[in-house]
């Protein structure tokens, strides 16, 4: 198994980026922003899977993006239309939170759709965190 393999970067990737501005007008830049990178990214960057935008409250974009494999990710992310718009979102005093998680698995009903994800199984509770889900021994169970 090649190195890519074994670390999972050949597995399919979610991001979740939470951006907040202070002000509600940094978003219509921020959705144009968003809207030009979405097309740049179809376009050039093999691997994007699904990419959505939703505007919340409290002046936040919330954006999810689903990408074949890390390295399509990292080709993304180093687009200089990306590192523009993250140097602009900080100009405007926007607060940026992002999460990459790696897809562990699928649901025991999904289709084939991306990637070869074997299916999802929970992980296993240890007896550790039995017992502290249980909080501490009470005098009625010595």
């Amino acid at each position: 198994m090649s190195d890519v393999a074994a670390n999972g970067a050949d597995e399919p990737v979610c991001v979740v980026t939470r951006i907040t501005f202070g002000s509600w007008r940094s978003l219509p830049g921020a959705v144009l922003r968003f809207r030009k990178l979405h097309r740049i990214g179809r376009r050039e960057i093999p691997g994007l899977v699904e990419a959505h935008m939703r505007v919340r409250s409290g002046a936040t974009l919330l954006i999810v993006s689903i990408w074949e494999n890390e390295l399509a990710l990292i080709r993304f992310t180093t687009m200089e239309a990306h590192v523009d718009a993250v140097r602009w979102t900080i100009r405007q005093r926007g607060e940026i939170w992002s999460g990459v998680f790696r897809l562990t698995g699928t649901s025991s009903m999904s289709k084939p759709w991306i990637g070869t994800v074997r299916q999802w199984q929970p992980a296993a509770v240890t007896q550790a965190e039995q017992l502290a889900a249980e909080g501490p021994p009470s005098a009625s169970r010595r």
